[in-house]
């Protein structure tokens, strides 16, 4: 039973090692043009230092285009959740890699930085750049404090989007216009192609797709309410065979005839795999969206992105499966379990779901049902108890899930959904006891705004060290290219130019 799911560990694992060289030498090819071609002369170490992560600074600024386009085999591979905290971190990278750039050229060259933002010399010119710098650090810090800030999460996606793209051109501007490490039209064209196809990719995303979702749109069949605050939309497929996709993924719902409309927000797929003419989303009220998706009409029209998402049940595979849930956490978990039901699969199945209290158990009757169908087990956690109750209470921790991971669910899929402290404490949970990584699947579903207090989840601590892995190596890569560019005239200038050049070209 090991060997069930092996392959699809190691094709995950094949899928990560491959996307992160990917990353490395799209990053580092822009930074290689560096060693294209003819050097300028009277440039010291720290001036090539300086060009080197600028450089750097515009590949990673087109690469998080490309991150936010959210590409479908990309997630698929490697998660949404994955992806979006990937994102975050290359941001923050980028940033520094910018902010190394200035105050390196202002330590070198001051003469040359207050040449460009000097309103006198160049008005367009300085505040140009001085946006770009402004809005660079919008984009980094808004995103950490969004809920503090109550920024609308649609005002948040389209602003963030356009600032993004903004930055993105202005940078390739100022190396195009302002470098004098591409003066030559053939590395113009090279950077310019660089950053394209990054750009291609995210003007496909935003733009195409949605517009072919145009021939497959979906009515609004029935709006249930399951709980208070709680609603089920129940979405059929109109004029065309539905969606395939594998339970626990999430699609991203536009409500209204036009499937470019910014309000598009993302959903875990509740409703069974096996029929995919019929999606159902349940959905908690939290946001202004989610507050009137009870309103919404019968008949209405809705067009869905997707399927996304790793966070998915290999129904190839026989293991057992453990659901570990918490609150609207458990909506993948539903996916799943409806799925084998109507497969008629007969592995055995765990569920451990928390709840703040009985009255907000969501699909209490329904899991009562399933368990009475097929070999599901159903474990409810309360956290405040009411009088007489003989289950479980409190909240999930490690004695509670030893007490229920018996011999019948050894070598099981384990999946993990809720909110972010009792992942964290269920994740450490589970490595303690041994369960390998690659059987532990977490959706940590917290996409934007602040972080909620607690440890960070094993995952985010991964992807911190990863990100900062890159970012040491495209140092190391700018630091060895500087010596290269900078060994020629290293004899005649050590520390970048002695006399101002033409002020027309900055070192990048």
């Amino acid at each position: 039973m090991e060997a069930s799911g092996a392959p699809r560990e190691a094709r995950a694992r094949v899928a990560r090692l491959l996307g992160i060289a990917a990353y490395l030498a799209l990053a580092a090819s822009v930074l290689s043009l560096l060693l294209v071609g003819a050097v300028p002369k009277g440039r010291g170490l720290a001036v090539e230092i300086a060009a080197g992560l600028g450089y750097v600074a515009l590949a990673l600024l087109s690469l998080q285009l490309a991150l936010g386009a959210r590409a479908r085999r990309v997630v698929n591979a490697l998660g949404l959740d994955a992806v979006l905290l990937f994102h975050r971190q290359v941001g923050l990278w980028t940033a520094a890699f910018v902010a190394a750039h200035v105050v390196l050229l202002a330590v070198a060259e001051p003469w040359y930085v207050a040449h460009l933002l000097d309103l006198s010399a160049s008005a367009p010119r300085a505040l140009v750049l001085a946006f770009a710098l402004m809005a660079l650090l919008l984009l980094v810090l808004v995103p950490r404090q969004l809920t503090r800030l109550r920024i609308p999460y649609e005002a948040w996606r389209v602003g963030h989007g356009l600032l993004a793209v903004t930055v993105v051109g202005i940078a390739l501007w100022h190396v195009l216009t302002l470098g004098r490490s591409s003066a030559t039209p053939a590395k113009q064209a090279a950077v310019t192609a660089l950053v394209a196809v990054p750009a291609a990719v995210l003007v496909a995303s935003h733009l195409l797709r949605p517009l072919m979702a145009l021939r497959r749109p979906w009515r609004v069949a029935e709006v249930r309410r399951e709980r208070d605050r709680v609603w089920t939309l129940v979405l059929e497929a109109a004029g065309h065979d539905g969606l395939r996709f594998q339970p626990g993924q999430s699609v991203w719902l536009t409500l209204g005839r036009s499937p470019l409309s910014p309000r598009q927000h993302p959903f875990t797929i509740a409703s069974s795999a096996a029929s995919p003419g019929r999606v159902e989303l349940t959905i908690k009220e939290l946001g202004d969206f989610t507050r009137a998706i009870g309103r919404t009409p019968v008949g209405a029209r809705a067009y869905l992105a997707g399927p996304y998402g790793a966070f998915a049940l290999d129904l190839r595979s026989p293991r057992p499966l453990v659901c570990v849930a918490g609150g609207i956490g458990v909506t993948p978990m539903m996916s799943m379990i409806r799925t084998l039901h109507d497969r008629g699969d007969r592995r055995p199945v765990l569920l451990v779901y928390a709840s703040g209290a009985v009255d907000k158990i969501v699909f209490a009757q329904e899991l009562d049902d399933l368990a009475r169908a097929m070999d599901l087990r159903v474990v409810h956690v309360i956290e405040s108890p009411p009088p007489g109750w003989t289950g479980e209470g409190g909240l999930i921790g490690r004695e509670l899930l030893d007490r229920h991971l018996t011999d019948r669910y050894e070598g099981a899929e384990v999946f993990v959904c809720g909110p972010e402290p009792m992942m964290n404490v269920v994740e450490r949970a589970l490595r303690d006891r041994g369960v390998p990584g690659g059987r532990v699947h977490a959706e940590h579903f917290v996409l934007v705004g602040s972080r909620p207090p607690g440890r960070r989840s094993t995952r985010e601590e991964h992807i911190r060290v990863l990100s900062a892995g890159i970012a040491l190596i495209l140092l190391v890569a700018v630091l060895l290219v500087a010596a290269v560019r900078a060994a020629p005239a290293g004899s005649a200038d050590q520390g970048g130019l002695s006399v101002p050049p033409q002020l027309g070209a900055a070192p990048s």
